[in-house]
């Protein structure tokens, strides 16, 4: 190290230029080693306290992105974590430093276009400051090129841009080459997810961004975990196994992530702050908006089903004399939401979910078939097919015969007419009531829902999905349907006990019939 010092203090520029050049040929250990140097050495005001572990993670999966060892790093790390200041220097790093100039053409995006720009102004004055050390990146050439804060190209043939991902992102070239580098930072905002078509519409752009990059180029996205309906939530649960994805909360179990922060600091953030466990904790679930006691469904037991029948997941066999009710959740089969079942043992204290089902590609008028097969595991069940939509799955349940719920209504333009609907259906009036019964439900424990995946849409539902009104499927991140089926299902309690109570008076009924006939 004294050498290193000794170097740094003398006025030969090429030996200390030395320090931090590198190429192929070094390991990551001593970039990571030069890049750590350098900033500290040219840029201290970015350093005001000891890097936390998570920084050194960070800068790895930062260049393992770089040389395309992954194809994307997700970087959730908590607001005050310094993750967009230590992209901006690894950029301007790289830029600087890299004999190969691996990457051609570096973009940087966000939903905000005066906050990219100011990133890709910010690593322009980096530049600026060293450049009597690297005069190359800024010489004089007769080929004519950009050089502006917001964009500009090196003279070393490397371009940096801004733009927003609010804009379409194709035919982006510098001369033969695209993109090979995309920094997606602070792509999301409340604003953003407020609207289901521009949080659609972002995703759109961010993915024709990344599908037109170069061949072997990569993408970093630093970004706040502020809802689950959006598209950082669905970054991180987007099964990839060449995108690395980092989760860093300001504290976990009583431990904080970063000497800056003290407890009183963060005991102020919560005080302050409007969505502590979005902006803080990176976990939208635990704030405010949450709709089921994130305790209870944690505290839920999770089971394997005993049988899968052609997806159908069934978690308890049939018991003759138990009543059974399910509900049903019916979508177009395009890859989109899913038809779903759940059924429910009523029977049980607490009820018991039996079994569960769901696909996006199947079609309604099979669907309906499939509805009808699943029911002969659990006789006599009452069947609640949302009636919204899938007038072909009503069709074919109706052909074959199944126990339908149904619902008897006067029409008062018609003396003594009555219409019957066959279904449930889901309204401005129903909705509310059916997440009411299932809320009591989950409150007072009265339900088992036993199905992972049942469970995981039950802990992540929020306020804001109770009173989404979308109804275009592919304008929304992430799909409720399970949750839809169990809570129409759960509405089926009384309708089944009631069934029930009249087939046991009518099994008596004929007993006393046959006891008379005996007898006369």
């Amino acid at each position: 190290m004294n050498e290193i010092e000794q170097i740094l203090n003398s006025d030969d520029k090429a030996l200390t230029k030395a320090l931090f050049l590198f190429n192929k040929e070094n390991t990551y250990k001593e970039i990571i080693f030069k890049y750590n140097l350098w900033s500290r050495y040219y840029f201290p005001n970015y350093f005001t306290s000891e890097d936390a572990p998570f920084h050194n993670e960070m800068d790895l999966n930062n260049l393992k992105a770089y040389y395309g060892e992954i194809t994307s790093f997700t970087n959730v790390v908590f607001r005050g974590g310094a993750k967009t200041a230590r992209t901006k220097l690894f950029v301007a790093f790289f830029i600087a430093n890299d004999e190969d100039h691996f990457r051609k053409y570096i973009k940087v995006l966000s939903s905000d276009t005066v906050n990219s720009k100011q990133i890709s102004t910010d690593v322009y004055n980096m530049l600026i400051t060293i450049k009597e050390l690297y005069p190359e990146i800024f010489k004089k050439s007769i080929t004519k090129r950009e050089e502006t804060m917001s964009s500009f190209t090196t003279s070393t043939g490397i371009k940096m841009t801004a733009g927003t991902v609010g804009t379409e992102q194709r035919g982006a070239l510098q001369e033969e080459s695209r993109p090979d580098f995309q920094w997606f930072e602070d792509f999301e905002s409340r604003k953003t997810i407020r609207s289901a078509v521009m949080t659609k519409s972002i995703w759109d752009n961010m993915e024709e961004a990344r599908t037109g990059e170069a061949t072997g180029g990569s993408c970093v996205y630093t970004c706040n975990y502020i809802s689950e309906a959006g598209n950082v939530h669905k970054l991180i649960h987007k099964e990839d196994e060449n995108n690395i994805v980092t989760i860093i909360p300001i504290i976990k179990d009583d431990v904080i992530a970063w000497e800056q922060y003290t407890k009183e600091d963060i005991e102020q953030m919560k005080q302050r702050d409007d969505d502590f466990a979005g902006e803080r904790l990176c976990s939208p679930s635990e704030g405010k908006d949450i709709y089921f006691n994130r305790e209870k469904i944690d505290n839920l037991e999770i089971k394997e089903p005993i049988e899968i029948s052609h997806e159908f997941k069934i978690f308890e066999r049939f018991i003759p004399g138990h009543s059974y009710g399910s509900g049903h959740d019916i979508s177009k089969g395009v890859g989109l939401d899913s038809s779903t079942s759940v059924f429910i043992d009523f029977s049980t204290v607490p009820a018991n979910v039996v079994g569960t089902y769901h696909s996006n590609t199947i079609k309604p008028d099979v669907f309906g078939e499939e509805v009808y097969r699943q029911s002969q595991f659990f006789s006599n069940v009452l069947i609640a097919p949302e009636n919204n939509y899938g007038t072909e799955a009503l069709l074919r349940l109706k052909q074959l015969g199944a126990n339908l719920y149904t619902t008897v209504k006067s029409d008062k333009a018609i003396v003594d007419k009555v219409n019957t609907d066959y279904g449930w259906n889901t309204n401005s009036l129903t909705k509310p009531k059916m997440f009411a019964g299932m809320f009591d439900a989950i409150e007072n424990g009265l339900i088992n829902l036993n199905d992972k995946d049942l469970i995981a849409e039950f802990r992540s539902y929020t306020r804001h999905d109770l009173i989404e009104n979308v109804k275009d499927p592919r304008l929304t991140t992430r799909h409720f349907d399970i949750l839809i089926a169990c809570c129409i299902a759960w509405e089926m309690r009384n309708e089944v006990t009631q069934q029930s109570g009249e087939f046991i008076k009518q099994m008596q009924n004929n007993e006393d019939s046959y006891i008379e006939n005996e007898y006369e």
